[in-house]
């Protein structure tokens, strides 16, 4: 058995509680890519403007022998507003994504990475494709808005608010949870959720959904794939909303 979480319709919000939303294709690694990254960023310049290449340390730690530490050049390309990066690097291909706004957009984006690698670089074989959302609820800042109080029953659906019944209530209490399971599509989903503390102590309800496939995928299939992806995400995220989130968030009717 796997996950079982009834398919829901995507729907747009005025607002949501989202953080990050990070698309990533890891490949086999593709050693021309730093000599034609020109191409590379003219194939999504009209798209992602900025450009900055960066270096990453990478440690490798086998069963024996000595430590090897190996540099990784990776090319990011973001947003003129800098709402959205795209990173490559040799063995992969990232988007992330710290306003989003509507998933057609954000996917239309990672099809562009991907339509400029497949394009350029040829027979790429990928790896891995992963989808993740993280949203980040605030209690305090949903409150303000509505002028109203709101419980944690309110804002997250008793299912994700897993505290041991009878032993602690919601009020100064934090846990944290993880789950991962196999697709009846493919695939698998992890999903991390709990009550968390922020950087100024103040707790918050996290819930971080990661879709993703491994082993031999076809690239025809990438793009589908995300937009599968993105349904069961939402189906998750839908099943955990309470009512005063969901009055928070305000559905766009037009």
């Amino acid at each position: 058995m796997g996950w079982n979480v009834p398919p829901q319709e995507h729907k747009v919000f005025e607002r949501n509680p989202l953080v990050a939303v990070v698309v990533e294709l890891r490949f086999h690694p593709v050693l021309k890519i730093p000599d034609r990254i020109a191409d590379f960023q003219e194939a999504v310049r009209g798209t992602f403007p900025a450009f900055q290449e960066v270096q990453r340390q990478l440690v490798n730690l086998g069963p024996v022998g000595p430590i090897e530490l190996r540099n990784e050049r990776l090319f990011n390309m973001a947003k003129a507003d800098d709402s959205a990066t795209l990173t490559l690097s040799t063995s992969s291909l990232a988007l992330e994504s710290r306003r989003h706004e509507h998933r057609e957009n954000f996917i239309a984006d990672a099809k562009a990475g991907i339509d400029a690698l497949l394009g350029i670089f040829g027979s790429v074989v990928p790896t891995r494709l992963g989808l993740r959302y993280v949203d980040v609820i605030d209690r305090a800042r949903i409150e303000a808005d509505l002028g109203k109080p709101a419980t944690w029953e309110s804002l997250v659906s008793s299912k994700f608010l897993a505290v041991p019944t009878g032993f602690a209530d919601l009020e100064g209490t934090l846990f944290a949870c993880e789950v991962a399971s196999s697709m009846p599509s493919g695939g698998r989903q992890t999903i991390r959720y709990g009550l968390v503390e922020d950087v100024d102590k103040q707790p918050k309800f996290r819930l971080d959904v990661d879709r993703y496939v491994e082993g031999a995928i076809d690239p025809g299939e990438l793009v589908p794939s995300l937009k599968s992806f993105a349904t069961d995400i939402f189906s998750v995220f839908a099943a955990a909303m309470g009512p005063a989130l969901s009055e928070w968030m305000a559905e766009r009717r037009s």
